[in-house]
């Protein structure tokens, strides 16, 4: 079998991005940053939306905090440099949790936190609370609702992208959540 140069490089690129995203290595960046458009009305919104969810599920509310704010303004603005979801949660510090969110539009129209929040409880239904733990389906879900997270910071980065107008909306906890074996006490079944 006979390989080009081109060929090589490409398989090596491949491996080298393959052995990257193994290691938790973050991705470079696509594009600058989208602008930060958070404002209190976003991070009220943001917070309202979670309390009620977990109000259902007879845990604690969470409050605000300016570090996981500040915190999740970077999260927000990084995220944003990539398409889409692609930056994933590389480089998120361990000291919290994190739920990310992107909206696309033809519309100049910033999605709000209430859109994000419910579409993390979404998942709710999947959530098996027979056997608690961790599934790619439902860890949004289980994030919102993590009993032991007492603190919340959100951030929403908005503008105009290659093709669309993106909304990033970047939430982030603490102490984190989705820890095992921690899942029977800290995902409790709706009370009603």
């Amino acid at each position: 079998m006979k390989h080009t140069r081109t060929g090589v490089r490409t398989l090596t690129t491949l491996l080298l991005a393959a052995l990257l995203a193994a290691a938790g290595a973050a991705p470079a960046a696509a594009r600058a940053a989208l602008p930060d458009a958070t404002d209190a009305a976003f991070a009220d919104d943001c917070l309202r939306a979670h309390n009620e969810y977990r109000a259902r599920h007879g845990v604690p509310a969470l409050a605000l905090d300016p570090a996981a704010q500040e915190y999740a303004r970077s999260r927000a603005a990084r995220l944003s440099t990539f398409e889409r979801l692609s930056g994933g949660h590389a480089g998120l510090d361990p000291a919290y949790g994190e739920n990310q969110s992107w909206f696309a539009s033809t519309a100049p129209d910033r999605a709000g936190c209430r859109r994000a929040v419910d579409a993390w409880y979404a998942q709710a239904g999947a959530y098996d609370y027979t056997r608690p733990g961790f599934s790619a389906a439902t860890g949004l879900f289980t994030q919102v609702v993590w009993k032991s997270s007492t603190r919340l910071g959100c951030a929403r980065a908005h503008g105009r992208g290659d093709t669309w107008y993106e909304t990033y909306v970047v939430c982030d906890y603490g102490p984190p959540g989705n820890v095992s074996p921690q899942y029977a006490e800290n995902v409790l079944p709706p009370l009603r």
